[in-house]
């Protein structure tokens, strides 16, 4: 840029001083046209014969016209620049505004809350009438699976008869009846008979029909609760002493056999479904 600059002065310069010189010469010619009186009077003839071109104008005009003709005057020129991209002006960042895209979140979700409840509602009444009915399908089949493997199970352990059906609603109190009837072996028999039909349909204890009485016992184990369990120990023992030892009994345990049947077999819950066998 200084250089462009420079140039131009000079250029000026010069153009000045070759105007300043035309002019000077111009002025000195006159000068002595006014001094000499005979050029005066015969200026007619040195005009007429000089029509031809004077050499020191057509310098004048040529040097003129090639001031007119320089880029560096003609008051337009063209400049090429480079520069790095670095040197660019950096364009001003808009001013920073605070974060509000959080805000702007809740808003929409609001919003989207707001526009949708009807079908949230909707929705959520659909899933809950479907948790309604596959619950209670769940509670069809699975009474349906009791009812399947309560028909399924044994109705005879050897000779004896343990369905449900056929035994009294009072087991021990028609127990001991026969008992105090003299028929011992007979409540012994329905006591017997009665807690293995517990066992199977109450307890679900998985006895086969030619289980023995230890095999009943150990099948018991684990699925029956320990006051369960020992009082249908009990039964059992007595059951073998008097028919296969013929031993006989005393009225007491009699009526202690005859009375915890209903409180150890009926009144006793079974245990929770997984336990271990």
């Amino acid at each position: 840029m200084r250089s462009l600059r420079t140039d131009r002065r000079r250029v000026l310069a010069r153009a000045a001083l070759v105007a300043a010189g035309a002019l000077c010469m111009t002025a000195a010619a006159r000068g002595q046209d006014a001094d000499n009186p005979a050029a005066a009077s015969s200026a007619p003839v040195a005009a007429a014969s000089a029509r031809a071109p004077d050499p020191r104008a057509t310098r004048i005009e040529a040097a003129v016209d090639k001031l007119r003709v320089d880029p560096l005057l003609s008051g337009r020129h063209k400049e090429h620049r480079l520069r790095w991209e670095d040197d660019e002006p950096q364009k001003k960042k808009p001013p920073a505004t605070p974060n509000l895209g959080f805000l702007a979140w809740l808003a929409s979700l609001a919003t989207f809350i707001n526009d949708t409840s009807r079908f949230l509602l909707w929705g959520l009444a659909i899933v809950l009438v479907a948790l309604a009915l596959v619950s209670a399908r769940h509670l069809v089949q699975l009474r349906a699976f009791r009812r399947t493997k309560a028909a399924a199970a044994v109705s005879h352990v050897r000779d004896l008869d343990v369905r449900p059906e056929s035994l009294p609603d009072d087991v021990g109190a028609a127990a001991w009846a026969l008992w105090q009837s003299g028929q011992v072996p007979a409540a012994l028999s329905l006591l017997y008979r009665g807690a293995l039909s517990r066992m199977i349909h109450r307890f679900q204890v998985p006895i086969t029909a030619a289980a023995t009485e230890g095999e009943c016992l150990a099948l018991a184990r684990g699925r029956l609760e320990p006051g369960a369990l020992r009082y249908v120990t009990q039964v059992v023992r007595a059951w073998e002493a008097n028919i296969y030892g013929g031993r006989g009994l005393s009225q007491a345990m009699g009526q202690a056999l005859c009375t915890g049947f209903a409180q150890r077999l009926d009144a006793s819950a079974p245990p929770a479904s997984g336990s271990a066998a």
